[in-house]
């Protein structure tokens, strides 16, 4: 994709002003080592906000085949399939790579070798596969390795990035409130045609569960996830930056979960299910409600499932639908009935 193409990507999708790599943080980032800012991508002004990526109905399907390459095919195509992949794209697909521990802590590669193939099976001319892994875990590389990321990627054709020492650009989305200095994405971001967002349904010992809106962490440079962590909003932070990514379809790998504990280690149990839909805050509820029918922790056990700091605070950024009577699940050899009533 050229430069000029890539741009306008980034302006009608993302709601957001670039900002050069001057921009001021109040935390001290010169023992990061990676950091690498590209500096030449200056846009100015306010730019298209996210908001008309929200649909007044948001499809989301629920799918356990005998397969978890059954699962994912049958899953995608319910949501709505791949049809916006066309010829020649590239394709940048997320894993949830946090750590170097085998689902549920990062994504079943499975789910990830079936998803590729799908891309190309849809003419995509590229596919990679980037994240970075989180701080107690700094060899990305090694972490997509270990866990067969990598391998399942390259084995149908994917590129593997570890976004450990590439090129970050600063970005300020316009409706940000704690994020009030701005954060750095992966210039990659802006290079390519599509962005699917392939997270895990997990509890989290910090952020209550981390599911679509919080696998964009890894796409966010390690010096402002450390000052996210410790900055007393971090729930609400993760929705914010989400307004930085408009992922085409989101997918929650199902096939294991943390009932508790997490992120990297936990409670497991094995629904063997797939969650696919285009709008992340539906998704996330779906998720919720799944871990609700399995037996969960208090904190999502018996909250009201719409009050989330994260889920709430992406409404208020119009990152996704509103309310329950705005999803439309449909499902394969899931109680489908159930999950409506523990998402309302």
């Amino acid at each position: 994709m050229d430069k000029e193409k890539s741009l306008r990507w980034l302006k009608v999708g993302l709601g957001l002003t670039i900002l050069s790599s001057t921009v001021p943080f109040n935390i001290k980032r010169e023992n990061v080592p990676d950091l690498k800012i590209a500096s030449q991508i200056n846009l100015t002004g306010t730019l298209v906000s996210q908001t008309k990526e929200v649909h007044s109905i948001a499809n989301v399907s629920i799918v356990k085949e005998s397969s978890i390459r059954e699962s994912v095919r049958k899953a995608i195509s319910m949501a709505g399939d791949l049809d916006f992949i066309k010829p020649g794209d590239t394709v940048l697909v997320k894993p949830n790579v946090n750590s170097d521990d085998p689902y549920p802590g990062t994504t079943n590669p499975e789910v990830i070798r079936e998803l590729v193939s799908m891309c190309y099976e849809k003419g995509a001319k590229k596919v990679i596969i980037a994240d970075r892994s989180g701080v107690s875990w700094q060899n990305t590389l090694r972490n997509m390795e270990k866990t067969g990321i990598a391998q399942a990627g390259r084995s149908v054709g994917a590129d593997v990035l570890a976004l450990d020492n590439e090129e970050w650009i600063m970005v300020k989305p316009e409706k940000t409130k704690y994020w009030v200095n701005g954060f750095r994405i992966p210039k990659i971001v802006t290079e390519v045609d599509h962005l699917i967002n392939v997270a895990v349904v997990k509890t989290h010992s910090i952020a209550d569960f981390s599911m679509s809106l919080k696998n964009f962490v890894g796409f966010i440079h390690m010096s402002d996830r450390m000052f996210m962590h410790s900055s007393g909003n971090l729930k609400e932070m993760i929705a914010e930056l989400n307004l930085a990514f408009n992922p085409k379809l989101n997918i929650l790998d199902a096939s294991k979960v943390f009932v508790s504990g997490g992120p990297d280690r936990g409670e497991v149990k094995i629904p063997m299910m797939i969650i696919a839909g285009d709008d992340r805050v539906a998704v996330d509820i779906t998720g919720l409600a799944l871990l609700r029918s399995l037996g969960t922790t208090p904190a999502i056990q018996s909250r009201d499932i719409w009050s989330h700091p994260q889920i709430k605070r992406a409404i208020e950024l119009e990152i996704g639908i509103k309310n329950h009577s705005s999803i439309k699940f449909t499902g394969s050899n899931v109680d489908i009935a159930q999950i409506e009533h523990l998402s309302e």
